[in-house]
């Protein structure tokens, strides 16, 4: 299950690229593409299994201007999709 305590890290089987502000996902097999927003983008370059989702979600809420509430919110309904199609991987904190 995903919590703020969890450590998302993008998974090593796609190929992703920056496009002006917003991450295209490719998978390995070509069979599926994803796009996200600039608030999906900065989650995703943040996901690199270092830090917490609550920890991502604190800098989304300095860099976009939302509440503590909606980036907690925001982050976990993320991580919780990527992670169901295998785009990220979830490991729990300590």
């Amino acid at each position: 299950m995903v919590s703020l305590h969890s450590y998302p890290a993008r998974s090593d089987d796609l190929v992703w690229r920056m496009i002006d502000g917003e991450v295209v996902i490719l998978t390995t097999d070509g069979n599926e593409i994803h796009t996200l927003n600039r608030v999906g983008s900065v989650i995703w370059e943040l996901s690199d299994g270092t830090k917490s989702l609550e920890e991502i979600a604190s800098l989304i809420c300095e860099r976009f201007d939302v509440s503590s509430e909606e980036a907690h919110a925001d982050v976990l309904e993320f991580a919780e999709e990527l992670s169901l199609r295998k785009i990220l991987q979830i490991a729990e904190g300590i």
